[in-house]
């Protein structure tokens, strides 16, 4: 599986032998996000196209876009605990 990223965001992408093309979807968002292309150009057009749409439909302040976890988890240890 490749994955490819814009403005933040990422999305996994695998060749469909059914649909004879490529087809992606934006990992981590709630929101259905499948995109498709014959070539490498029209997927990347696709998923950029499908980035902008989630921005641009989510721009309510109430309902902001979602991003992608950085994948850290912060946490304070006591003095004790430290080596």
């Amino acid at each position: 599986m490749k994955t490819m990223t814009y403005k933040g965001y990422t999305a996994e992408i695998i060749y469909s032998d059914e649909d004879e093309c490529f087809v992606g979807h934006i990992v981590n968002i709630d929101a259905i996000s499948g995109f498709h292309g014959d070539t490498d150009e029209e997927l990347r057009d696709a998923f950029e196209n499908m980035v902008e749409l989630y921005i641009e439909t989510l721009k309510e302040p109430e309902n902001p876009p979602q991003k992608h976890f950085a994948g850290r988890l912060l946490s304070r240890l006591r003095q004790a605990l430290h080596l």
